[in-house]
């Protein structure tokens, strides 16, 4: 019966670099295909169906490799998904292997230190003070969560019950922020959206007066008002500066979700986008974004580290050794199984520096920045926002259906690929540059596909 065991054995380290090999070659060739060969569910699931076992390692991911949505091509211009690095895809291979668990110290401490080293460096980057903490979580919804029940342990030390909790956010805040209130039992009307100006950004003015509007209430406090650092719609910077300003005049909490914007930090072209970021009380991060890691890193950071402890605080003497609290990575999230996902974005720096990523993170900033010009030259496409990053929305000059069905004829055709939304009652066509391999002429012939459709 043991020989039916996967062994690390001369078979398998065979068709490890068969593997190896068939990747490389896939990402070499990746303009050769299209950027997704379209099928319906119905015929993916019969080239997935499970078997009884006994198949070819490589001839089984074959076909993963030629339905995926290749985001790799240049031409892969939609969601905040990116094509990773190949060190930090390789990481991956490590840290599974390994399979460290990275929640008690005693089960893992080479890997709890390099994410103590990792988090460190993101809170130096950030400007965050030495009594702050934090932790690799599993992306932006999980470190928002994360940032607001941190919020909330000061909130119920500073009020101890006596004032129902309120969350302001923009208009534009990532759905996870009303998810996350859900999961702390605060009712969705009690997340209140603050309208946004015509660059999509949190209109401090009306901030201000809602924030002078609940200070009159007898009942009810600010728990935290919630700013974002590129937003996902727009790619937006709101102005943290001035809303941390308000925060300190109006004793409550700013946490920021910069999950897509953070990165720019390591960028001089564009780290004025984050000025006031150091004055928040906790940050959202996702490396797994614009430091092209594969998924998933995300990062929360919280300037005074008491109240991430506290917030999850718990009684697990069968794993937390009280002589190790500091470095129980656990008492700081409601992780236990806890990947050594920080050790991608270590292995890649010690590699490549940050060199690679502030070069990347200027290339499809640029990229973006030529569609937007193309598009505001064009007589038949709108601009719909001047881009501060890599994210943008145009509009066909037509209707919302005719808008909605370019982006999906676009993609089933495979000839690139874009996403849609919303966009003050609008329908439009988004694109989010984050592959440092797109060109500007890829984004031409984009507009091209999509101006042939109509």
């Amino acid at each position: 019966m043991t020989d039916l065991i996967p062994r690390y054995d001369a078979a398998m380290r065979r068709s490890a670099h068969e593997l190896v090999d068939a990747l490389f070659d896939h990402v070499e060739h990746i303009d050769e295909r299209k950027v997704v060969d379209w099928k319906p569910a119905d015929e993916l699931r019969e080239v997935v169906r499970i078997g009884d076992g006994g198949g070819d390692l490589l001839a089984t991911v074959r076909p993963l490799l030629a339905q995926a949505i290749q985001l790799h091509h240049p031409s892969y211009m939609g969601h905040q998904v990116c094509p990773p690095f190949p060190n930090a895809a390789l990481a991956d291979l490590v840290i599974s292997i390994l399979n460290q668990s990275t929640a008690v110290w005693e089960m893992s401490p080479i890997a709890t230190v390099v994410e103590q080293e990792i988090v460190r460096w993101l809170a130096n980057l950030a400007g965050f003070p030495a009594e702050s903490l934090g932790t690799a979580v599993s992306g932006g919804s999980a470190a928002n969560l994360t940032g607001l029940l941190a919020a909330r342990a000061r909130f119920n030390a500073e009020h101890a019950g006596a004032k129902r909790p309120l969350i302001i956010c923009g208009g534009d805040a990532h759905y996870s922020i009303a998810r996350a209130a859900a999961i702390m039992g605060i009712p969705s009307s009690d997340v209140i959206k603050i309208a946004t100006d015509a660059q999509h950004r949190i209109d401090v003015a009306a901030l201000t007066e809602m924030l002078a509007t609940i200070d009159a209430r007898d009942d009810a406090a600010v728990l935290a008002i919630v700013a974002t650092s590129g937003s996902t719609a727009t790619g937006a910077f709101d102005p943290l500066r001035e809303i941390a300003e308000l925060r300190d005049r109006h004793r409550t909490w700013l946490h920021v979700d910069a999950s897509h914007g953070a990165s720019v930090l390591l960028s001089e072209r564009l780290r004025d986008l984050v000025t006031g970021l150091d004055r928040a009380d906790s940050l959202s991060w996702d490396p797994h974004k614009m430091m092209w890691m594969p998924l998933s890193l995300g990062v929360i950071l919280v300037r005074n580290g008491i109240w991430l402890r506290r917030a999850f605080e718990a009684d697990a003497p069968y794993l937390f050794n009280a002589d190790r609290v500091s470095d129980n990575l656990g008492e700081l999230t409601i992780q236990c199984s806890k990947r050594a996902d920080a050790v991608k974005l270590w292995l890649t720096l010690q590699t490549s520096g940050t060199a690679a990523i502030a070069a990347a993170l200027d290339k499809v900033t640029a990229v973006t920045r030529h569609l937007y010009e193309l598009v505001r030259a064009s007589e038949d496409f709108e601009a719909m926002h001047e881009p501060d990053f890599n994210i943008f929305c145009f509009r066909h000059r037509s209707d919302d259906e005719t808008n909605a069905r370019l982006r999906e004829e676009l993609i089933r055709s495979g000839d690139a690929w874009i996403t849609s939304t919303v966009l003050k009652g609008q329908r439009v066509l988004r694109v989010t540059l984050i592959n440092p391999a797109t060109e500007n002429e890829h984004v031409e012939r984009m507009l091209a596909a999509v101006r042939a459709l109509v």
